[in-house]
């Protein structure tokens, strides 16, 4: 491992601080539309449930 950090270029730092530059600012960018994706998943897992539905259970809570 010691030699491995030893070898470790200058140019090799800067390319993998563009690296991590270029990828956070590409998460940075596209925040919106990977949230969205993030929560369109959500949805396939746990759908939400119809306003009869919700209904249905705050009667159920109400009368126990």
């Amino acid at each position: 491992m010691i030699s491995a950090i030893q070898d470790f270029s200058l140019f090799a730092a800067i390319k993998l601080a563009l690296l991590v530059a270029v990828s956070g600012g590409l998460v940075v960018l596209f925040k919106p539309l990977l949230l969205g994706c993030a929560r369109a998943a959500v949805l396939v897992v746990k759908p939400k449930l119809t306003r009869e539905q919700r209904l249905q259970r705050r009667q159920l809570a109400t009368r126990a």
